[in-house]
């Protein structure tokens, strides 16, 4: 399983020394790892508040699941060249996904073809960091890919805790115990074809994490796109 991994010489022993650290730095509770799958392609659906989220998720995860890791990021913010794409890199396996369709390309080509290649996929359906705190509408991206491989199994995630170790518009990372919760394997269905069952099977994932996270569900969240990142 090569399609994806990083093969730059800092990628056999940088994400070591990287959990590592993470776990020292911010002291990870972790809830319902049993429900993390020992083989196979699975997604990891989970909120997203930190920059610091895909980190501690990686960070946690036992490594099996940490040998096939993909992260799904924004396009348009780790894909431009620079010091921010060489970590993702080699820190996560990062895959870029579009957050519009300029270009005509399909913006999830690159997550579909990880599953289909049997990767762990991280995705955040929400498509952005959240700047409250609260699990805000899913796009329905994970749905379609619900769709387009049926069985899958999703991991609802909820990450409680990042948005104090790297809130939105900071860099520098500051030491604050978080949470993560794994929840059961999800099922769902949707048609291939019907893009309103994709919408129901992602606000199926964010109720599941929602319930995960301990907060109220929130009402009349109308998502407007398919991508996510």
């Amino acid at each position: 399983m090569s399609l994806y991994r990083s093969r730059h010489v800092a990628a056999r022993f940088a994400p070591t020394l990287f959990r590592l650290f993470v776990r020292l730095y911010v002291r990870p509770r972790v809830e319902g790892i049993e429900h993390i799958p020992r083989e196979g392609a699975f997604i990891i659906a989970a909120n997203h508040t930190s920059h610091a989220d895909t980190a501690v998720i990686y960070s946690v995860l036992p490594r099996e699941a940490r040998e096939r890791f993909v992260a799904a990021a924004a396009q348009d913010y780790f894909f431009q060249g620079g010091v921010m794409q060489f970590l993702s890199r080699i820190l996560f396996n990062a895959i870029p996904v579009a957050r519009d369709r300029r270009g005509g390309q399909d913006p999830l080509r690159h997550a579909a073809r990880a599953l289909r290649e049997g990767y762990v996929l991280l995705l955040y359906p929400e498509g952005t960091r959240s700047k409250t705190g609260e699990i805000g509408p899913f796009r329905s991206g994970v749905g379609r890919l619900i769709a387009e491989f049926p069985g899958t199994p999703v991991i609802p995630t909820y990450v409680g805790g990042t948005n104090r170790v790297m809130p939105k518009g900071k860099v520098v990372p500051r030491p604050y115990r978080v949470t993560v919760r794994f929840g059961e394997p999800l099922y769902l269905k949707a048609h291939p074809k019907l893009r309103a069952t994709w919408q129901t099977a992602a606000d199926e994932v964010r109720d599941a994490i929602i319930q995960l996270s301990g907060m109220d569900v929130a009402h009349n969240l109308n998502p407007v796109s398919e991508q996510d990142s």
